[in-house]
């Protein structure tokens, strides 16, 4: 301090000249906060006949975003008479309610260290009574009756209610609320004689499709909880899942199958011997009795496997205690009733599909089947119309590139999984209802729903769903007052039991709450602040745990895939945006001296390892991490990918030519090769289905997403056209 006020005399103008900032015209450019102790003004003025007293002089106008003043007053005999604060705030960043409760905070802190000079700093509460109990208690009373029953009791109270509604549809095909129960209780009985109960896992491997809706009633029924598995993943990452959750069986077919590594115990739908062995059971519902342990709430539903930052993915086991309140939530909400037309979009893999899947099953309207593969865009919108859906589930990146005019008949969406943009927001919010969820899958699905979006401002995420508490608290788990950034804590029936055979890591984010008397509460991660109005704000991450494109990924296990390959030092994973709104995972590599990795075969690498949307769209190998002068990575000074390579052969024909440039106009690229491929340039599925529409609105290709998802170059693309050589 002393050494500071050795420059106390250096003019302001001289020291901004010195330190030379970037000159804004939104804030001061060294500081914005200013505390300032003014002179004591408080003394009598004695002028010969005049009476004269200290006036404050108003300023037109802030200097500062906020300064603090604060003068020490005195009686006449000089004795102190306390100290007055003044504070400034610009009206443009701050409004006074905001300002009003910056001077209460600081009054309250002041007494606090007055009163007891000697208690540690990190122990001063910064909360009022009021706000404290508003935190806690007021934003959290969220308590709500619904009906409590194991998923099996809800589906089976919706089919008394609605018999001969039309519960799902999948091309030229639809079975009633009643033909559904019937099929799923006679695939369920014979599961039970498989071994299918409570307490035990079966896999389901098939295609979106009627027999997959029926397969995930029917293991439900039976007491046991469904394992997804997507058959387009790794082999290994799937080998490793079914070795870590040993189900009992695997739900298939034949075709899936293939995909899938050898397992002694399945459960084939379109073998004969087995679909006639499924006819003999009975078609009514299956009791408590016939199962072979009793189905209680406490049971776990499914078990669902996600990104882990430990190099190998981690299953979270959700019970049936978890799910009914949430979808007696989300059907109050959306306003799903019989008549409407859930589209089912999500893969089975990620939760946010029994959302859509149940949503819609519990309250008596059709869940629509498209054809399976991913959907985004223009194609996306079209299949919608086409389906005439009326309520539907998507992911911002997903929702990207349709129009809200295309779809007339959509009245309800939700989107998540990822921050919406503003502009997105505003364009779709209009002339439907629209609202933004979050939730994580170790707390089921969604945790938390925005108001109905106006389409103005970034959207928030809501307040907590019925029976849902949230907790936004500091790193000694105490809540921060409204405004101030802390970490986001859930609670409430949604916590999933836990992590599978992990007891360690389940202990370690699914902690004791302060706040209720033998309750959990799941640590998200997730950075967060509540709103005046009680909803909440996303800001982010506290570790390198990302979401693209509606998936969460956990960068420490892309990282490890890398490191483990020969050649490889070191290894790290970002998330770069150098095309707006275009995020895409790159990998960088430090090689081992003397024996350096091809960047090639390490993205092969990944890609045999990890599911699509984890493998990073392109690797770079470089001689050293840059470091911040704190020692830590730093990410922006990492280079930016080249995803062009000179063409291999020039394009042969006018279709080429033309497929080449619409190539790299989607992928953002000055050129594209005619034996380039889309997905290795750095294009991934939702751009995959860009290319798709504009193909065919452009040139007159048809080409469906999968075969394009095969064929991703040029000159395959040219070869499989069925489109006419264009001039």
């Amino acid at each position: 301090t002393l050494t500071a006020y050795t420059n106390q005399d250096i003019p302001f103008e001289r020291l901004v000249e010195i330190l030379n900032p970037t000159r804004t015209a939104a804030h001061h450019p060294l500081f914005q906060v200013a505390l300032a102790s003014d002179d004591d003004m408080t003394r009598e003025w004695h002028i010969p006949q005049l009476q004269a007293r200290t006036e404050p002089l108003p300023l037109p106008a802030t200097k500062f975003d906020l300064t603090l003043g604060y003068q020490q007053q005195s009686r006449p005999d000089g004795s102190p008479d306390g100290i007055t604060l003044t504070l400034e705030y610009a009206s443009d960043l701050f409004d006074h309610h905001t300002a009003e409760a910056l001077n209460q905070r600081l009054i309250q802190l002041l007494r606090a260290v007055a009163t007891d000079p000697g208690q540690p700093v990190s122990d001063l509460d910064l909360l009022t009574p009021a706000e404290r109990d508003l935190v806690t208690h007021r934003w959290n009373d969220t308590d709500h009756d619904v009906l409590t029953l194991p998923l099996p009791g809800l589906f089976a109270a919706q089919v008394a209610r609605t018999p001969h509604a039309t519960a799902i549809t999948y091309g030229d095909q639809s079975l009633t609320y009643t033909e559904l129960d019937a099929r799923s209780n006679q695939l369920a009985r014979h599961l039970i004689t498989l071994g299918a109960a409570p307490e035990r896992l079966v896999a389901v491997a098939l295609p979106r499709s009627i027999d997959m809706i029926t397969a995930v009633l029917a293991v439900l029924k039976t007491g046991a909880a469904y394992l997804p598995i997507d058959p387009t993943y790794p082999t290994d990452r799937i080998t490793y899942m079914l070795t870590d959750a040993t189900p009992v069986t695997t739900i298939t077919n034949h075709h899936t199958a293939t995909n899938l590594p050898h397992h002694d115990h399945q459960v084939l739908l379109d073998d004969p011997n087995v679909t006639a062995a499924i006819d003999r059971h009975s078609t009514a519902t299956v009791r408590d009795t016939e199962r072979l342990a009793l189905l209680r709430l406490a049971h776990p539903a499914y078990t669902i496997y996600t990104s882990g930052s430990t190099g190998r993915p981690k299953g979270v086991v959700v019970s049936h205690r978890s799910l009914p309140s949430l979808f007696a939530y989300l059907v109050h909400i959306l306003d799903v009733r019989p008549g409407s037309r859930m589209a089912q979009l999500i893969s089975l893999s990620f939760d946010m599909a029994l959302t859509e899947i149940l949503t819609a099953l519990t309250a008596g309207a059709t869940l629509v089947l498209p054809e399976p593969g991913p959907l985004a865009g223009e194609v996306l919108a079209d299949v919608l119309r086409e389906l005439r859906v009326t309520h539907a589930v998507i992911s911002p990146s997903a929702l990207a590139g349709a129009r809200p005019e295309q779809l007339p008949e959509l009245e309800c969406l939700i989107v998540g999984g990822e921050a919406c943009p503003p502009e997105l927001a505003a364009a779709w919010a209009k002339n439907r209802r629209m609202f933004n969820g979050y939730g994580p899958t170790e707390a089921t699905v969604c945790t938390t729903v925005s108001g109905p979006l106006s389409g103005t401002g970034a959207p928030l995420i809501g307040g907590p769903n019925w029976n849902e508490r949230v907790y936004v608290l500091n790193d000694r788990l105490d809540v921060v007052p409204p405004g101030v950034v802390g970490e986001l804590y859930l609670a409430g029936t949604g916590l999933a039991r836990g992590y599978l055979h992990q007891a360690g890591l389940t202990a370690q984010r699914f902690v004791a709450c302060p706040f209720e008397s033998g309750e959990r509460m799941y640590r998200t991660g997730d950075l967060a602040r509540w709103r005046p109005n009680g909803e909440l704000e996303y800001l982010g991450r506290v570790d390198d745990q990302v979401k693209i494109r509606g998936f969460r990924i956990e960068l420490g296990e892309i990282e490890a895939v890398l490191a483990a390959q020969p050649g490889v030092a070191r290894a790290v994973v970002v998330v770069r945006e150098d095309r707006p709104g275009d995020r895409r995972l790159v990998g960088y590599v430090i090689p081992t001296p003397g024996d350096p990795a091809d960047p090639a075969q390490l993205r092969a690498a990944a890609a045999e390892a990890l599911p699509a949307y984890m493998v990073p769209a392109a690797v770079l190998t470089i001689d050293a991490l840059p470091l911040s002068v704190n020692g830590k990575l730093d990410r922006r000074a990492l280079p930016a990918p080249e995803y062009a390579s000179a063409p291999a052969r020039e394009p042969s024909s006018p279709i080429e030519q033309a497929l080449c440039e619409l190539f790299a106009d989607v992928l953002g690229l000055d050129q594209v090769g005619v034996d380039d491929n889309f997905f290795d340039l750095g294009g991934h599925s939702l751009l995959a289905a860009v290319m798709v529409t504009r193909m065919e609105g452009q040139l007159g290709i048809k080409i469906s997403l999968q075969d394009f998802m095969a064929n991703p170059s040029v000159s395959a693309i040219a070869v499989h056209s069925s489109a006419p050589e264009q001039s």
